[in-house]
């Protein structure tokens, strides 16, 4: 659960917040119209967008465009909680921000990239540290302050270690993009994501995402994923030396037993038998 919120509004806009959180949760996030810097000061968090996945740790941060994700925030020790710090980047703020020198690499370009993780850099540490001050005195803060901050958090990221693939990324983080049925699918063929969360990443309610998945492979998207998993299982079981329970959790499924029934009713052989004769 939250424990503490803490935000800043530019506009009636949250702009930057601090949020202390006890873990574990699962936090599902839709920026339809914004991009998003977050920073992890303690724990992990992994992040679902719909076409990849992506660890968080202590210190590390990520820069998600306009999209629809999943976060579930875990923490290194049991008598800890987590904190998560978010910095929102609005068009309409960018452009007040920058007015006439509006910078090119906030304009929008169409390129297939969700997310992009940040690895531990003292600069954005230091950034951080610079936010907790405001929120311990909140009457310090003003419009102007927070732009500047904002403003400073992208010059600082387009001088870390990755400042090119950030550049990349700040280049298309306001075109949105409707990932296809089948991207989605395909970058989480393997995981134990739920049906629910799959129609979600793709914008879609669960019936409308079945309807149209079903319209399109005509197969459902649950009998579709199992094959997959199936397929995936028997190259694992023919070209590899990993045990039956190994490969059962790495093409997804969450119960050996209930992956050997499923693998004996497509092969007619279980996974063990199977290897044995081939």
């Amino acid at each position: 659960m939250i424990l503490d919120r803490k935000y800043f509004d530019i506009n009636n806009k949250c702009a930057i917040e601090k949020l202390v959180i006890k873990t574990p949760l699962k936090l599902g996030s839709i920026f339809q119209d914004e991009a998003c810097f977050t920073y992890l000061k303690e724990g992990v968090i992994s992040v679902t967008s719909p076409t990849n996945h992506l660890s968080i740790q202590t210190e590390e941060s990520v820069l998600l465009r306009c999209g629809n994700y999943f976060s579930n925030v875990i923490r290194n020790h049991p008598a800890q909680t987590c904190e998560v710090y978010a910095v929102h980047l609005y068009p309409e703020i960018l452009k007040e921000l920058y007015k006439n020198e509006f910078p090119n690499f906030v304009q929008s370009h169409a390129n297939k990239s969700y997310i992009k993780k940040i690895e531990k850099q003292s600069v954005v540490t230091h950034f951080i540290q610079s936010l907790d001050f405001y929120f311990e005195n909140p009457n310090l803060v003003t419009d102007e302050l927070l732009k500047l901050k904002i403003k400073e958090l992208i010059l600082l990221l387009l001088q870390t270690d990755n400042a090119e693939n950030i550049f990349t990324l700040f280049s298309h983080l306001f075109n949105p993009r409707q990932a296809s049925l089948f991207e989605v699918v395909e970058a989480h063929l393997y995981s134990s994501i739920s049906m629910v969360h799959l129609a979600s990443l793709t914008g879609r309610s669960l019936s409308t995402f079945k309807r149209d998945f079903e319209t399109q492979f005509r197969d459902t998207p649950a009998n579709f994923i199992k094959e997959k998993k199936l397929e995936k299982a028997l190259q694992l079981l023919q070209s590899t030396n990993l045990s039956v329970s190994e490969i059962c959790y790495e093409v997804g499924f969450q119960d050996a037993s209930h992956f050997t029934k499923t693998f004996k009713q497509k092969y007619h052989l279980s996974p063990s038998a199977y290897r044995k004769t081939n």
